[in-house]
């Protein structure tokens, strides 16, 4: 070989060595461990002030199993506590810790044998959807109606993009190419069906329940900075029918976890006030008095 050939053939090897490092460096950003001395984060997430009504959604396909309109999945606030619903929670960093779960399930729709509420009809029934960008996620269709759940990464891109024709059968796939928060997730078939996803490198987070409220626990003894991410509510355009919030809603705080102890605390949204306006793709309706 002369000696330019093995110039090529040195930088090609180095090069081949840097892609493969650069592999396993993605994939070794957090570290599992035995958690025996973790603390637990417990809290709420809770409205401040006047509750805004928002918009339902209108339906343009398959009327027959999912109505007209359906109600909007971006603002789930209990009138007797306050506490909003699908705030995701998570710390923003942690290098090792506790282990993943296995899979990430989103499911869809509301199943013949299914608990999930009537609301659920057509909807994502996770409208935050977290998940480690290393485990499964595992996607389901619990109804006799076509839906094609698109995940989007943060600069607009398809990450993932398929047909689910049979109902109550789970497709498992691995996101690696996902990160962040706020991703776009989106049905193809029906324009109502927007929901957000989190690719996150680690497994502790939380979404809020109906109250508002949520637990992240086995977390090794530290300070850390707690985020909580709300959508926006406000639909600000619409895309072929399909609405477009405003800027989501993020609160961050620090906290120091002790060793096996727990700590409370509390986010109070708006992040900042936004007036809703009433607005319905195709419809003149006017809100509720």
């Amino acid at each position: 070989m002369s000696g330019q050939g093995w110039r090529l053939y040195r930088l090609l090897f180095v090069c081949a060595l840097f892609s493969v490092g650069g592999v396993g460096s993605a994939s070794a950003e957090y570290d599992v461990i035995d958690v025996s001395d973790g603390g637990t984060i417990k809290g709420q997430a809770v409205w401040k002030g006047a509750i805004p009504k928002v918009p339902p959604l209108k339906v343009f396909a398959d009327l027959d199993a999912c109505g007209t309109q359906v109600a909007s999945p971006v603002l789930r606030i209990d009138p007797a506590t306050n506490g909003i619903q699908d705030v995701l929670v998570y710390l923003e960093r942690v290098d090792r810790g506790k282990a993943a779960a296995a899979v990430y399930r989103l499911p869809m729709g509301k199943g013949a044998s299914s608990s999930a509420a009537a609301s659920d009809t057509c909807q994502f029934q996770h409208p935050v959807f977290p998940f480690v960008r290393t485990a499964e996620v595992g996607l389901i269709n619990l109804e006799p109606v076509l839906h094609n759940p698109h995940f989007f990464n943060e600069k607009q891109a398809s990450l993932f993009n398929l047909a689910l024709p049979t109902p109550e059968r789970e497709i498992t796939t691995t996101l690696l190419r996902a990160r962040g928060v706020g991703l776009r997730l989106q049905c193809d078939v029906h324009v109502h069906m927007n929901a957000w996803a989190a690719a996150l490198d680690h497994p502790y987070f939380a979404v809020t329940d109906s109250q508002g409220r949520f637990e992240i626990g086995k977390i090794p003894p530290g300070t850390y900075q707690l985020v909580a991410w709300h959508s926006g509510y406000n639909i600000v355009k619409f895309n072929a029918s399909r609405p477009v919030y405003d800027e989501p809603h993020v609160l961050r705080q620090p906290v120091t976890v002790p060793a096996k102890e727990q700590i409370d605390t509390r986010f109070e949204f708006p992040a900042r006030p936004v007036e809703v306006e009433w607005k319905i793709a195709g419809g003149e309706e006017l809100p509720p008095e």
